[in-house]
């Protein structure tokens, strides 16, 4: 999907209401299995000091390796992004555009398993409620 960002001349802004579709071509040099349509919301516009920016909610499930049993797994992920484009692009590929955000969503390991059950059998694992709250040397740090 290509973008006219020409048109925020005439425009005050550009809605976007989208859902992409990523080909296989996509996914080959990734840790990511598949990737369901990406929902995209948000707009083009004209900040402030007359720039051309852009506002997105991006939403989407990618399928990924579990990072203890090997199976294929769901990973939902949200992005939010705010950018400030030169005045000299023309045109935006939002496909493009995207790709190099989701990809920055991939998670470096990430498991479905159930933690109390890996608790039985290795001695340092932890969910993630214990990491922000037992096993935090800075959960101290903001208390009042």
């Amino acid at each position: 999907m290509i973008l006219n960002l020409l048109d925020l001349n005439i425009k005050d802004k550009i809605k976007i209401n989208e859902k992409i579709s990523y080909s296989k071509e996509y996914l080959e040099n990734t840790d990511i299995i598949s990737l369901d349509d990406v929902e995209v919301k948000g707009e083009l516009y004209k900040n402030y000091e007359n720039e051309n920016a852009i506002k997105l909610n991006v939403e989407g499930d990618m399928y990924l390796t579990d990072a203890i049993t090997l199976e294929k797994v769901p990973y939902h992920f949200t992005i939010e992004i705010e950018e400030i484009f030169e005045n000299s692009i023309k045109t935006l590929d939002l496909i493009e555009f995207l790709w190099h955000y989701i990809v920055l969503e991939i998670p470096i390991r990430y498991t479905t398993s159930d933690t109390q059950t890996l608790k039985n059998k290795y001695e340092y694992i932890y969910d993630e409620k214990e990491i922000h709250e037992v096993n935090n040397p800075f959960k101290d740090f903001f208390k009042e």
